[in-house]
């Protein structure tokens, strides 16, 4: 009974299948140059890898006339692909991507650096802002400074003419003066001139009559 149930035992063990593993089908492969146009010709080339540029040169059949480097022969025309296979697509595309990615980190790392400059010529626009404005205030007060002795200057010019105008009225009233002293003097010479000559005639007057009455009393 027991080697029954072994027997049972092992066969179930058997009969579970195995667990496949993934893999995956290599395109790499290794393309044999022959001299001729045929499957007959010798190998001049061991095998091109797969991916190889080649210089297409013209096809007799399913063969196609390739040349690389120094080696010049057939190869089947199913090998032969006027664009390039996919792991040199990829490679090409990883390389273009590689490279945007430097471009982007470039981009990235100026565009930083012009959001850091920017910042900084805010601040300092701002600072420039706040100078103009102490510089306008400044520029106020200088104007208000300076418009005081304008002020000043236009009440010096204004005195100044009516000084002017007022030394010209007392020159005119010295003048004014003047004559009338030489008036008045002239007038006081006059008025002592006839003040003597008319005590002169009185006084010959006065003496003329004296003479006269001794003159009678003699008698």
């Amino acid at each position: 009974m027991l080697v029954r149930w072994l027997c049972l035992l092992l066969l179930a063990v058997l009969s579970v299948p195995a667990t496949a593993a993934t893999a995956w089908v290599s395109d790499e492969i290794y393309v044999p140059v022959r001299s001729g146009a045929g499957s007959g010709y010798r190998i001049v080339h061991r095998g091109l890898k797969s991916g190889t540029q080649v210089e297409f040169l013209g096809e007799e059949g399913d063969w196609a006339h390739i040349r690389h480097g120094d080696v010049d022969g057939y190869i089947g025309k199913q090998y032969i692909s006027r664009t390039p296979v996919a792991a040199i697509r990829l490679r090409d595309a990883t390389q273009k991507a590689e490279k945007l990615e430097q471009q982007v980190s470039t981009l990235r790392e100026q565009l930083g650096q012009a959001q850091s400059e920017r910042d900084r010529l805010s601040g300092e626009n701002q600072e420039l802002q706040g100078s103009l404005t102490s510089r306008g205030q400044e520029l106020d007060k200088l104007r208000d400074v300076a418009a005081d002795p304008l002020r000043l200057d236009q009440a010096n010019r204004r005195l100044n003419e009516e000084l002017s105008m007022l030394r010209s009225d007392l020159d005119q009233l010295k003048a004014e003066n003047a004559m009338l002293r030489n008036d008045n003097t002239s007038r006081k010479w006059i008025t002592g001139v006839a003040i003597l000559i008319l005590g002169a005639v009185a006084g010959l007057l006065l003496k003329s009559r004296s003479g006269r009455r001794r003159g009678g009393w003699a008698n």
